[in-house]
Order: structure tokens, then sequence, then C-alpha cells
């Protein structure tokens, strides 16, 4: 899938669970932008990737690593472990941010360390998601980290959201749900991905090799992005509180 849909894929199942998973309407957006950005991580592994050109020859580098280290494009970031290992980093850096909480020096917030891998996430993630949904241009950089900035030093990312009996922060379960709707998405096209990497290579599909989607034609272009643009905006309206009416059948 291209970018774009999977960066809509991963904002429509964070909206749509908002509900449940207790979201205040103060920290939607934010988890929505996050979830788009997660939407497109699992691509990390591919150096041409919208999200390994978020930060340029940074994180190209770091996408050429992560395609040394987990087999190629679509092998272990589009995998269980995958998605794993994504959340444990983004769970281990608000633990970290926790480790030291925000200080203040006559009124004003002061640097920290320990909020560097947090916001160095966040940024990531925020930059991602504009540059995949094309919004802020050239300056979409400059405007995810000014906003990872603002979210890393307000605790945004660290709200507690109820995931069943847990309470989980807000980055690791944007992380998660945006990584699996990824993977998700693969696994309508007819590429597929190895949930098991790297114990076995078979490639999981959703659908019949019949109505499997190839990537960036007709069928994504008019038929998935605007489910997914629908969807979202449904999705976000409910979150909002807004009841989503569903027709009843006439007797």
């Amino acid at each position: 899938m291209l970018g774009r849909d999977h960066a809509l894929s991963g904002a429509v199942v964070f909206a749509a669970l908002a509900p449940s998973l207790h979201v205040t309407e103060a920290h939607l957006a934010a988890g929505v932008v996050l979830a788009a950005g997660a939407g497109v991580l699992p691509d990390i592994d591919h150096p041409d990737s919208t999200i390994s050109r978020s930060f340029g020859f940074l994180t190209e580098w770091f996408a050429w690593l992560v395609d040394r280290l987990s087999g190629g494009h679509r092998h272990g970031t589009h995998s269980l472990l995958g998605i794993a290992a994504f959340t444990a980093g983004a769970f281990g850096a608000g633990l970290y941010q926790l480790s030291e909480p925000k200080s203040a020096l006559n009124g004003h917030l002061v640097f920290s360390w320990h909020l560097v891998p947090a916001a160095l996430i966040l940024a990531l993630l925020y930059s991602s998601a504009l540059r995949a949904l094309h919004i802020g241009g050239h300056h979409g950089d400059l405007l995810g980290i000014a906003a990872a900035v603002i979210t890393c030093y307000t605790g945004a990312d660290l709200a507690q959201l109820s995931v069943g009996s847990w309470h989980v922060p807000l980055l690791a379960t944007v992380t998660a749900l945006g990584c699996a709707a990824h993977i998700a998405g693969d696994e309508l096209t007819h590429g597929g991905c190895p949930l098991f990497w790297p114990a076995s290579m078979h490639e999981f599909h959703l659908l019949p090799r019949p109505l499997q989607i190839t990537t960036a034609k007709l069928c994504e272009t008019w038929i998935v992005f605007p489910v997914l643009a629908a969807g979202l905006a449904v999705a976000v309206w409910h979150a909002t509180g807004h009841p989503v009416a569903i027709p009843q059948p006439s007797k």
C-alpha cells in the first residue's frame, strides 16, 4: 500500500478505538496524527520509503541499518516480532522520560536527556505522518519537531490509556496500533507479510488471491483511499462525542 493509505489506516484504527481506550479530546488529535506516523513506521526497513526520508541522511542511514538487521523489506519489521520491538521501544522511551520528571527554573522548563528518546520517536512519527499525508510541504519536518517538543514537555505522550485491564501510555499504544494497521494493509496486497518471522517466512494474506490488491493501482486509488478517508472522518466525529446513527431496517 502507499504511505498515504498506511498513514490513514493507522489514524482510522486509533480514532475508531478512542472511545473504548477512554481517550480525552485533548489527546485525540495528537493520538490520531501519531498513529498515522506509526502507520508508516514498519517501512523504516526501506531506504526509499516516506519515513526513511523524513530527516535526510540520518533516517536514511537508520533505514539502511534496519534493512540489514531485519532481513530486508517486508521481513522483520512486518512481523509480530516487529510490532513488539517498535512498541517496546516506545514504551521504554516513556519509562525513561518518567524516570526524571520535568524540572522548572524560574517558571521555565529546562532540558533533560531523559526527554530525548521520546522526543526523537515523537518527531519521527509526527514528521512521517505529515509527509505521508502531504501536509506542511517542506516545513512539515519542522512542524513535526515542534509538535514533538510540545507533546514531550506537556507529557501528553505519557497519558495512560485503558487497554483492557492495563494502562498503557499513549505513545506505546499508537505505535502498536499503527504498526498493526500497516501490516494488515500489506496483507491485503499480493505481497503479504511474514507474521512469524524469523521462525517462518510464510506470507499471510487477509484476502484470497483474486481479491488481493496491487499497490498504487485503481483499486487503492479509487476505493481504498476514499473508504479510509471517510472512515477517519466518521471515527473522529464519533470519538468527539457525536453519536453515529445506524439506519434501522424498516418493518
